[in-house]
């Protein structure tokens, strides 16, 4: 047996989001990129190998941003007083159009994967922009409708640039395609319904923008009137199952978390963004007791920061103003425990459910994805290793990361 590497610290994990697990002074065995057992020291029979000490602070696995825009890292924080709509318009859309000049892609998106680096977010869900050259390191962002003209594609134009980006990508390990109508105002019904077709024959999975503001909401029922709800617009098209991930879902009514429920689709929270244009809170206890699958979203250019960690607290933060400012309802506060997990093992079941091998937790079997925190500060010595992790997530940066591990390799 060949062991990749041994690594002793202290290991804080949520494979269930109840609580955080801590495993104090452990040491994970890990071989071929996956950990084998985390042991509270080293195995007699390993006693020759050498052993990474990770320091005092802790480890934990590594982040997973399920929903960013790549051409819009140049553009946060900026426009933020806009709504959605106009922020589009006047930010987004002539930002993205710059993508036309591969040139300038190549200046761009090097700076984008390294912040998402920096921050600790090892694996993501990536939006690209319409242009297929530009985009083939990123997932494809497709309309063809409502938007501007440089951005539009035609249906078939759209379609067939879905089909060679995909063949481009075959054999690739790191970076695999996900169908991407932006959002169903973007699209043509004659466009979803190759694009569902599409991601059912080549058993792709499917990323798109659901109910994040109301004026979107009644723009898609004007949009679609044949369709019962917004939610449902993606089911009529096929492009609603197991494989799908749905950014925002704010305004969902009961009857659509019934519709999710059934397809098994993921909604993925993004608080940061939907905080910045104000386009609401969602219900995310809600969600959770309901037993909707959900994941977690940095939403960059919307979203100001690239660090899953500000998510994670901004996901606790807006639950809680959500049970003040709306007691009528009776919803409930998340926990950090709960939040702390969607960007962390309830992403990676997105990953393991599209064939990459489980991830997001220190679990035997699952792919060794970590990192290593350690503020440096002198009154840390006498807290908790959990009171450490919680001090970061709240006021912490990216200079605490001091170690980053992929798959067992450190970056």
């Amino acid at each position: 047996m060949s062991l990749t590497a041994l690594y002793k610290g202290h290991f804080i994990d949520t494979p269930t989001p109840g609580e955080f697990r801590v495993r104090k002074e452990a040491v994970a065995l890990v071989e071929e990129g996956k950990l084998l057992a985390l042991e509270k020291e080293v195995p007699a029979r390993f006693s020759s190998f050498s052993v990474t000490d990770l320091g005092e602070g802790v480890v934990i696995p590594s982040f997973i941003d399920l929903h960013v825009h790549a051409p819009q890292h140049m553009q946060m924080g900026a426009g933020l007083d806009l709504g959605l709509f106009d922020w589009l318009e006047n930010l987004t859309f002539p930002g993205e159009s710059r993508f036309a000049d591969e040139d300038y892609a190549r200046k761009i998106y090097p700076l984008f994967a390294a912040e998402l680096l920096r921050q600790g977010s090892l694996r993501s869900v990536v939006y690209g922009t319409v242009h297929l050259e530009s985009t083939l390191i990123l997932a494809q962002a497709l309309m063809d409708q409502n938007a501007p003209d440089d951005l539009k594609e035609t249906s078939e134009a759209s379609f067939k640039g879905s089909e060679a980006f995909c063949r481009r990508l075959a054999g690739q390990d790191r970076v695999r395609p996900i169908v991407t109508p932006r959002f169903a105002p973007g699209c043509t019904e004659k466009l979803m319904q190759a694009l569902g077709r599409f991601s059912q024959r080549l058993d792709l999975p499917v990323q798109s923008h659901l109910s994040e503001t109301l004026p979107e909401v009644q723009w898609v029922s004007q949009l679609f009137p044949e369709s019962r709800s917004y939610t449902d617009v993606y089911n009529d098209y096929s492009l609603l199952g197991p494989a799908s991930l749905m950014a925002h879902a704010i305004f969902l009514s009961d009857e659509e978390i019934d519709l999710i429920l059934e397809r098994k689709a993921t909604l993925v929270h993004c608080p940061c963004a939907n905080i910045n244009l104000g386009s609401g809170i969602m219900p995310l206890g809600r969600y959770l007791d309901r037993g909707v699958s959900l994941g977690l979203g940095s939403d960059v250019g919307a979203g100001h920061t690239l660090a899953m960690y500000r998510s994670v607290v901004q996901a606790v933060q807006v639950s809680k103003l959500l049970r003040i400012l709306r007691p009528q309802e009776n919803h409930r506060a998340v926990t950090l425990s709960e939040a702390f997990y969607l960007a962390t093992m309830g992403n990676g079941k997105f990953f393991t459910r599209q064939g990459w091998g489980p991830c997001g937790a220190f679990e035997p079997g699952m792919s060794f994805d970590a990192l290593s925190i350690d503020m440096g500060l002198p009154e840390a010595v006498n807290m908790s290793p959990l009171n450490h992790l919680e001090r970061f997530l709240y006021s912490g940066d990216d200079r605490d990361i001091k170690t980053r591990i992929l798959a067992g390799r450190e970056l």
